[in-house]
């Protein structure tokens, strides 16, 4: 498809010949690989899953090349260097799986896709290959050594499928779910580190007792069940990993990835131990890692997922600080075409909820872009997006909105700055990013951007933004932004 699309672009065409060739070279060595054996492991096959997404969005590129409508308009305005930095980057982490495929096969292969991929893969796929050093000549024992490894490995990366745990394997790992072992707590359960047999730290979630209200039965049951069922399928660099699940008895527990810096609430709002200090480069890669996240939710997993709870305490951070969206409880699938869906209970958070979903149970991808507004908001200025009841005034749903607003139309939009931010050098970027959030939160869903728009416009500092129209929740609290 994206080779058929290029011969008909209008504009970018050196760009997307060059764009074309790449793809070549990687359908050419897919060719080859499939004939592997090893290509036929479910572990190595899932972990192509993300190749596949960047493939779809090297069409996209493509095919707003043919036309002058509002996608091209986004890609025109931003340098060719940027979009391929965005796509080779993705390329880089989708093809952590190659080195260990190739290497076993021919050796050849990796350097072909190294030729053409810059710039190079990142430091921890480049320290992979070490596990293989001195096997060219690798007798059969030798060989179902490293396979061995590179099964472990890819379960490490791309955990294909989820893994029945027994409560003994658990119990074990966590020291008996030991309070020291707790690294946090939500309104289903509590979650401690662990470690497995193998040595793979793991995030352990215990959900509490069932309750005795059969209606809270049926909400609790329906959110570990739709954990396991989106995270099972959802492969992504900015999507939380689950392992596996255990359910023996009463028990019910699900196994996670282990993300060494917690969650971005954290680092936003401090914890008990103090605030740590996240400077604006590590808040911008983490915001576009959110914004593709959730791109790929909505328009390239294959399942049309709308998450419906996003805030800072769902986004964990792995240990590069590399964003990973967590906690699919409330997660749905909506139908493509169909610009609202009627739901049959309020869900989502105070303050990230879009009022279409809140006052009229509406949901769709847009009530998603909402909710990155607000986290956009809450990453920008280092505060909540709401505050709670006081008096009869209610719990305000949109504090932030307001005051971004206020101070957008008053041209001071620095004042909402999180105070150690906001050096001369980022001050437009960060004024950027503030006009990006309030297009997401504006009160009518049909006005605010899709998540590809956006991922654009963060990506190309160069585009021309819309001037954002009335943000949601503005009629609470009109008080002068001081």
């Amino acid at each position: 498809m994206i080779v058929q699309a290029a011969r008909t672009v209008r504009h970018n065409k050196k760009t997307c010949q060059q764009l074309v060739q790449h793809v070549q070279v990687i359908g050419d060595l897919l060719k080859k690989l499939q004939a592997s054996e090893m290509m036929q492991q479910p572990e190595i096959k899932n972990g192509l899953n993300e190749l596949e997404q960047i493939l779809r969005e090297a069409y996209m590129l493509v095919t707003s090349c043919q036309n002058n409508n509002y996608v091209y308009h986004l890609f025109m305005g931003g340098k060719q260097a940027d979009q391929f930095r965005v796509l080779q980057n993705r390329l880089n982490s989708c093809l952590q799986v190659f080195p260990l495929i190739s290497h076993i096969d021919t050796a050849d292969r990796l350097d072909q896709i190294l030729e053409i991929i810059r710039p190079p893969l990142p430091q921890a796929v480049r320290e992979v290959p070490r596990l293989f050093a001195g096997c060219s000549s690798c007798d059969t024992s030798d060989r179902t050594e490293v396979y061995g490894e590179v099964k472990k490995s890819c379960l490490r990366l791309n955990c294909a499928e989820g893994l029945k745990f027994s409560l003994a394997q658990l119990v074990d790992a966590t020291n008996n779910f030991s309070g020291e072992n707790q690294i946090g707590q939500g309104s289903f359960g509590c979650v401690y580190k662990g470690q497995l047999h193998d040595g793979l730290p793991v995030a352990v979630k215990r959900c509490f007792d069932l309750p005795s209200s059969p209606n809270q039965l049926d909400v609790q049951d329906l959110e570990f069940q739709n954990e396991i069922y989106f995270l099972t399928k959802l492969q992504h660099t900015n999507i939380a990993k689950l392992l596996g699940d255990c359910m023996q008895g009463t028990e019910r527990i699900l196994v996670y990835e282990y993300m060494s810096n917690g969650s971005l609430d954290t680092f936003i709002f401090g914890s008990k131990t103090g605030r740590l200090y996240l400077d604006w480069p590590a808040r911008s890669r983490i915001i576009k890692g959110v914004a593709e996240g959730l791109l790929y939710l909505h328009k390239h997993c294959g399942l049309h997922v709308i998450h419906g709870d996003l805030k800072p305490s769902n986004i964990l951070l792995d240990s590069n600080m590399h964003p990973k969206i967590s906690d699919f409880g409330l997660a749905r699938t909506y139908c493509p075409g169909v610009e609202e869906e009627f739901a049959d209970r309020i869900v989502g958070s105070i303050g990230f909820t879009a009022p279409e979903c809140r006052e009229r149970r509406l949901f769709s991808i847009k009530s998603d872009v909402y909710g990155f507004g607000a986290l956009l908001l809450e990453i920008i200025s280092g505060h909540r997006c709401f505050s709670l009841a006081s008096g009869e005034t209610g719990d305000d749903h949109g504090f932030l909105n307001r005051r971004a607003w206020h101070l957008w139309r008053a041209r001071r939009l620095i004042r909402l700055v999180d105070s150690p931010l906001g050096n001369e050098s980022e001050r437009t970027e960060i004024q950027r990013c503030i006009q990006i959030a309030l297009l997401c939160v504006e009160e009518n869903p049909a006005n605010r951007p899709t998540m590809q728009e956006v991922v654009l416009m963060l990506s190309c500092q160069d585009v021309a933004l819309p001037m954002p129209q009335r943000p949601a929740y503005l009629r609470v609290g009109m008080g002068r932004a001081h």
